[in-house]
């Protein structure tokens, strides 16, 4: 292993020290291997070793003639796999980088990173004239910049932040948040920053959330005319080795994928996109737990690219970004959101008898679904478990907590936020025992119930259910089919919204930021090509709430993510949650041995000043999960590594989240 200060071994002893592939976690530090001689193995070289009585792979990530170990232990690694640098220096830094980013051993980093190799496929690329050259050296530059396009009217319409960007992606860099304009054509804005990458003479990567992503289809249609790669949808392991193997020769010029494209070896990078920044599917969940966003932005950085994250509300860790000076903020005028944004009503049902859908919402849904479709978007399948009083329209709250509480099985009342249970039934505190209602109804039910008040087609969209009929039409999504099967573009006239209010109050860390999310993405489906908002002031989007003042409903009707996250963050600031510091997940099992290690004994006191540690969390399978406030990432990353390993080398099962989606 690898040792400070040794005495040579011998004066022509070559060393490999390489991170194996498999190797425990107490392990995580390179191993020596000797090089036999006639060998050549390079820094970023990758091989195949003994360890723990089988052959295993690894990454050459230093050489040496000197070991602290007894050269008697030392063995000789079997062979390279492939003459050829399988990581460059700068590439090993981003790697070492992101193991120390998302505390996890760079073994797991590297096997993300790199593919299987197939031998085959090697031949045919040597055929092809592409196979790498042998050595860590990059290739020159064949590539001549053209000149600078000009900046597209899309883009203009952003200001000079939006012309800035343009113009970086063709021969600059700096990482950028941008919030595409309500109805915006966010497949033709990344397509003309691709365009203008390649035409730099740079690669552009763009990583995208779902496999079936129209903008990357047009990003590689703006890219016709160079090489371009597509990694969506899983490829088998040809597929992936043939097209990091062109990425590694410097073939491709654009490359687009889901979250295993973040670290494609591009060696010109430009432009390093990823679309929907907030996206959970974006947060790898297994070891090393990176979240591509921050992968992605780290490398156009380093490589003083463009580093792009797309989103309009963005997520925590990236208003953290935005509010530490580290993102620069890309997003239209004022008066340019204003005359685009939908028109917003937030319908209280005040003087109304009580009802799940207001009078405003039924003229919406009338007028909307004359020529187009009315859209209607339900919290889920099933009816919610929180309960209201169907006479006042107040929460049931849990005496004890004050969360929303549920019917239990046999009847009575139960919280399932601290577990407080009652066999009387739930009665409404202002109006006694009564009848209640789920606060969110399921799309099934609210597809009955609108049957009943309308004479056009409802139409249920979600799960297995058949496609939409052509308009005019009400139809009753949930966020599945929203993310799946969304109307056609330009045909929705209008949106309801009516139980948003619920899911700001679910009881999750993200429950605001990411219904607010969800609500500002379908009710931008009412306004594309506007440049205008419609005349008489008749809203395009209708959302039933109890609480008009809520601040991110005050977000929503605004158009304007700020006005949420001024209040979120000084509220979260308060709790001492992100973005105001920073959260690792650990989640402790017993090992083989049956030990588990006593987390806040071993690791609280080590800590630095101001962080804190909460737990523990019963897990289903017996383990215990902890959550760690950081004040300082870095420092509190160290401590943790530290202690971490000798938990493992005991036998303990250990597991580490750096920023996890959710605390629960």
């Amino acid at each position: 292993m690898t040792r400070s200060a040794p005495e040579p071994t011998a004066a022509a002893t070559r060393l490999a020290r390489v991170v194996v592939d498999g190797a425990p976690a107490h392990l995580a530090e390179p191993l020596d291997y000797l090089i036999p001689d006639g060998t050549d193995v390079h820094v970023g070289s990758r091989v195949e070793v003994p360890f723990a009585g089988r052959r295993s792979r690894g990454l050459v990530v230093a050489l040496a003639d000197a070991s602290e170990l007894d050269p008697d232990r030392l063995k000789p690694l079997h062979r390279p796999l492939g003459a050829f640098a399988w990581v460059r220096d700068d590439e090993l830094d981003v790697l070492r980088w992101a193991a120390e980013r998302f505390a996890a051993p760079l073994a797991d980093v590297v096997r993300h990173a790199l593919p299987d190799r197939v031998v085959d496929v090697e031949r045919g690329a040597a055929r092809a004239g592409w196979l790498p050259p042998d050595g860590p050296a990059v290739a020159p530059d064949p590539r001549p910049a053209g000149p600078a396009p000009a900046t597209p009217a899309g883009w203009a319409a952003y200001g000079p932040e939006g012309t800035a960007l343009h113009t970086a992606a063709h021969a600059g860099g700096g990482t950028r948040l941008w919030r595409p304009l309500p109805g915006e054509d966010v497949a033709a804005r990344l397509g003309e920053l691709v365009a203008a990458c390649v035409a730099g003479g740079r690669d552009a990567l763009v990583v995208v959330p779902d496999p079936a992503s129209p903008t990357a289809d047009a990003v590689l249609a703006a890219a016709a005319d160079v090489e371009t790669v597509d990694v969506r949808g899983g490829p088998d392991r040809r597929a992936a080795y043939r097209a990091w193997l062109r990425c590694r020769a410097g073939v491709v010029r654009v490359a687009v994928g889901e979250r295993a494209a973040a670290l494609l070896p591009l060696s010109r990078l430009g432009l390093a996109v990823v679309l929907d920044e907030a996206s959970p599917v974006h947060k790898e969940r297994r070891s090393p737990r990176h979240h591509v966003r921050e992968v992605v932005l780290e490398r156009a950085r380093r490589a003083g690219a463009v580093g792009l994250a797309v989103g309009t509300v963005a997520s925590a860790t990236a208003q953290g970004l935005v509010a530490a000076g580290r993102l620069a903020v890309v997003a239209a005028p004022s008066a340019t959101v204003a005359a685009r944004r939908p028109v917003v009503h937030v319908a209280t049902g005040e003087g109304e008898a009580r009802a799940r859908l207001s009078r405003a919402s039924h003229a919406l849904l009338r007028r909307a679904a004359v020529d187009g479709y009315a859209v209607v978007l339900a919290a889920r399948r099933g009816e919610g478990r929180a309960l209201v009083c169907t006479r006042c329209g107040d929460l049931l709250r849990c005496p004890r907590c004050a969360a929303a509480v549920a019917r239990s099985a046999d009847g009575g009342r139960w919280c399932p936020s601290c577990g407080e249970a009652s066999r009387r039934p739930p009665a409404c505190a202002r109006c006694g025992p009564g009848p209640l209602s789920p606060l969110a109804a399921g799309a099934g039910r609210l597809g009955d119930e609108l049957r009943a008040a309308l004479t056009v087609p409802v139409v249920v969209l979600e799960g297995h259910a058949r496609p939409a009929p052509p308009p005019p039409a009400v139809l009753v999504m949930t966020r599945g089919s929203v993310l799946d099967r969304p109307p056609p573009l330009g045909s929705v006239r209008g949106v309801v919204l009516p139980d948003l209010e619920g899911a700001l109050r679910r009881p999750a860390l993200d429950a605001a930021e990411d219904a607010l999310r969800l609500a500002f993405a379908v009710a931008a489906w009412t306004v594309v090509d506007r440049e205008a908002p419609p005349a008489g002031g008749e809203p395009d989007v209708v959302v039933e709430a109890r609480d008009p003042d809520h601040h991110a409903l005050r977000a929503l009707v605004a158009w304007d993510p700020d006005v949420f996250w001024a209040e979120e963050s000084r509220l979260r600031a308060a709790v001492e949650l992100p973005p105001a510091v920073a959260v690792v997940r650990i989640e402790v099992r017993p090992g083989r041995r049956g030990t588990e290690p006593d987390v806040r004994a071993d690791l609280a006191p080590r800590l630095p000043d101001g962080d804190a540690l909460a737990g523990p969390l019963p897990l289903p399978d017996g383990g215990r999960a902890w959550l760690l406030r950081a004040r300082d990432r870095p420092r509190t990353l160290a401590v943790l590594s530290a202690v971490r390993t000798g938990w493992v080398r005991a036998g303990a099962d250990v597991r580490v989240d750096v920023d996890p989606v959710g605390l629960d």
